[in-house]
């Protein structure tokens, strides 16, 4: 992936993820979403962009 893309995969991560813990039954999806969450900024980490999106979002 451009390294240009990866705050925007980061994001969606993000989101991907709030929306995942308000389903039941979808703790499962929130392990694999914070999963390769960790692996986009490790990623972005490698190509010296620092993402700083915070846990604990809510969505309106």
């Amino acid at each position: 992936m451009p390294a240009t893309q990866m705050p925007q995969l980061i994001f969606a991560l993000s989101v991907a993820r709030e929306m995942a813990k308000r389903e039941r039954h979808a703790d499962v999806l929130v392990i694999l979403i914070d999963e390769a969450l960790k692996e986009a900024k490790e990623e972005a980490l490698r190509y010296g962009i620092l993402v700083d999106i915070e846990e604990e979002t809510e969505l309106q």
